[in-house]
């Protein structure tokens, strides 16, 4: 009796503690089979579907180059002068300026792309706008003309042509280069927007800098003027008042939503009968205490015309002893639609600066007229390497409270300028005293 006890004793333990866990390991070892065998079935169908992942990778690659290659790659400005100049390069016609506006995004369907307004003020001949039209409609990258004014000028047409650039932006990774000034030039040769080893980006002028400095790239013969442009107004806050120069004047000032830049730009109605000794329209520019603290190569305005007119266009300048200066910026409106117009100020440095006062339209004794402009983006032009004009600093005096990050931020809407003030003015730390006058580079 007590053996047969001792073999039930001795068959539960090994069942309870051998042929158990071995079952339930077994079981174990099954289920991990079971998964195992569901992953290699999932990695088959994988690999089974490779051939065609790499049939639809090579078709997404292809329409990714299909649609980059109608698109630049980037929007250096000193890539798209050199391809201009090779596109305006016509005996034909001659392109006055370059004007170029700030980048901006745009959606293309799901697609996010960026472009570069570039207007281009331009004379010539009939058959060489032409042809410069045509190269740039036959450019394979993406170049859109938005608008193109002409005009009328003796045995000649001028105007302002308005390209749009659109750009892909590469990966970062990428070195690949859509516009290439080698591939422009068609040889190699030293590329002349390629910084010097020893250029910091942060200095503005260079104060040891000895003899003259071009101020104009080549195209072709001609030479086209690169402007740095300080924007003094550009009318989208704020309110301006209609000044009639006597009771026989009439109009309003509002601003309007069709502009050159930005949302905004500012109209003007006006109902002139000229029998006074002063027929001017004024619109009053004093509350926005626009300064020009030295003279710039040239002021320059937009402005836009419904109708041909014979009055003139102005603005009123004020120095520090409120002298007056009327400087005319076009007599006789020759134009319909938008129009950049440029005017010299005086180069006399004593003068300055000087305080935009008034924009007016002006008629001439025994006349009438009335009629509407729009004006948008009055802003001083400085050549942007000239040592003579445009590159003078600027000059800020500390008050109570300040930091060189507000005074950074103020100029430079950033605060990382902070170290370049300081090396201007030999700081050592960030602590500044008031009443202290800082040089700002420009």
């Amino acid at each position: 009796m007590f053996l047969v006890l001792l073999l039930v004793i001795i068959i539960w333990i090994l069942y309870k503690f051998i042929i158990i866990p071995q079952v339930d390991k077994l079981r174990g070892l099954e289920e991990e089979k079971l998964e195992l065998e569901s992953r290699k079935t999932g990695i088959d169908s994988v690999l089974d579907k490779e051939i065609y992942i790499h049939e639809e990778l090579s078709i997404l690659q292809d329409e990714y180059e299909n649609i980059s290659k109608s698109f630049f790659t980037s929007l250096n400005q000193a890539d798209i002068i050199n391809l201009l100049g090779e596109m305006l390069n016509d005996d034909a016609f001659e392109a006055e300026d370059l004007i170029f506006y700030e980048p901006q995004e745009e959606e293309v369907g799901q697609l996010s792309v960026r472009s570069i307004d570039v207007d281009i003020p331009y004379n010539g001949y009939f058959d060489g706008i032409v042809r410069v039209l045509r190269g740039i409609s036959s450019y394979p990258k993406k170049i859109i003309i938005n608008k193109m004014i002409m005009d009328s000028m003796e045995d000649k047409l001028a105007g302002t042509l308005s390209l749009r650039f659109y750009s892909i932006e590469e990966p970062i990774d990428s070195e690949k280069k859509i516009i290439s000034y080698y591939d422009l030039v068609g040889e190699i040769q030293e590329n002349p927007f390629e910084p010097f080893e020893e250029y910091e980006e942060d200095l503005v002028l260079e104060e040891d800098m000895e003899g003259d400095i071009e101020t104009g790239e080549s195209v072709g013969e001609e030479v086209v003027e690169i402007y740095s442009r300080e924007i003094l107004e550009d009318f989208e806050e704020g309110s301006f008042d209609f000044i009639p120069s006597n009771r026989y004047v009439k109009g309003s000032v509002f601003r309007s939503n069709k502009s050159k830049s930005s949302k905004n730009s500012l109209r003007l109605e006006y109902c002139i009968l000229a029998i006074g000794n002063e027929n001017r329209a004024y619109i009053n520019l004093a509350d926005k205490e626009i300064y020009i603290k030295y003279p710039p190569a040239s002021l320059g305005i937009w402005i836009y015309s419904y109708g041909y007119s014979p009055s003139t266009i102005g603005i009123e300048l004020v120095d520090q002893n409120n002298e007056k200066f009327d400087i005319p910026i076009c007599e006789g409106v020759s134009w319909v639609g938008w129009s950049y117009l440029e005017v010299n100020l005086p180069l006399d440095l004593s003068i300055y600066p000087l305080r935009a006062d008034k924009l007016y339209v002006e008629l001439t004794n025994y006349r009438d007229d009335h009629g509407v402009l729009l004006f948008d983006r009055l802003e001083a032009n400085y050549p942007i390497e000239s040592n003579s004009l445009g590159q003078f600093n600027t000059f800020h005096v500390v008050e109570e409270g300040e930091t060189l990050d507000d005074i950074s931020l103020k100029y430079y809407n950033t605060t990382k300028k902070k170290d370049l003030i300081k090396r201007y003015n030999e700081l050592k730390s960030d602590q500044i005293t008031p009443g202290r006058v800082l040089v700002i580079p420009r």
